[in-house]
């Protein structure tokens, strides 16, 4: 029985997206910050060297400033706030799902959840990966332009220019980081919840604006099966996808539904 009740259409996560993003720019601000503390050390030091050769402790700056960032931010501390994101994911697909349910059948209806530890678990660990090549990054550029510095005479004061530049490209590549893994986690969540609860089609849904890629927006409205995945994956899964997908509910083949 497929009932043609208009059906609430699943929203993106943008106010998770935005936490996110404003928690890894925070991050790369306090990166910039340890830098920022080191600064005499590092004028010092390059000072030093132009006059008697790179020496042996050019580490021990580096050692300095990476105590400093480790002291402004604590590895679990980021790992927390990560495993919160997920939480905070899980339960937004939940109702977003419950909704549709919903407003399909006029009451509210709970299906069988399926185990998102597993998930969590790869989640948390890519993004702690992807946060720590974020750091070893930074910190691999503020190494060459110290070095840039000694070997081509750059004067001090120009330091705060070039840390400026790099933690602007950072910046970056943090936000590509945040928008790209919300937009997959909140795709990987809703195919496992929408699979688990019986559902075998969605409705191809874009954010409408114009960032939607053409092969997108062409699919927009469009009915796929979750087991034959378009190209490029479903919903949220191509790099900074942001489309949903809006179940298709077949209640001949819900799992589990108690009506309440």
């Amino acid at each position: 029985m497929l009932l043609n009740k208009r059906q609430y259409e699943c929203r993106y996560p943008y106010q998770y997206e935005r936490e996110y993003k404003k928690q890894l720019v925070n991050l790369v601000k306090i990166l910039k910050k340890s830098v920022v503390l080191a600064l005499d050390n590092i004028k010092t030091f390059i000072n030093q060297n132009r006059l008697d050769g790179l020496s042996d402790t050019f580490n021990d700056v580096m050692d300095k400033i990476k105590q400093n960032y480790y002291v402004l931010i604590a590895k679990d501390f980021i790992t927390r706030k990560i495993e919160q994101m997920f939480l905070n994911i899980s339960r937004f697909t939940k109702n977003e799902l419950d909704k549709s349910f919903k407003s399909k059948i006029g009451v509210d209806i709970f299906t069988g959840e399926p185990n998102l530890q597993e998930l969590m678990n790869l989640w948390v660990d890519d993004n702690v990966n992807l946060i720590t090549s974020v750091e070893t990054q930074f910190f691999d550029k503020v190494k060459q332009i110290i070095l840039e510095a000694i070997q081509n005479g750059m004067l001090t004061k120009n330091l705060a220019n070039s840390i400026k530049k790099i933690t602007g490209i950072t910046e970056k590549r943090a936000i590509l980081i945040a928008v790209d893994q919300i937009g997959k986690l909140n795709g990987q969540i809703t195919r496992m919840r929408q699979v688990k609860a019986g559902i075998k089609e969605y409705i191809w849904r874009t954010a409408g604006d114009s960032r939607v890629r053409p092969m997108h927006k062409a699919r927009n409205g469009k009915k796929y099966r979750w087991d034959k995945p378009p190209i490029d994956g479903h919903p949220g899964m191509a790099i900074r996808c942001r489309c949903v997908a809006i179940p298709v509910i077949d209640l001949n083949n819900i799992n589990g539904v108690a009506i309440t």
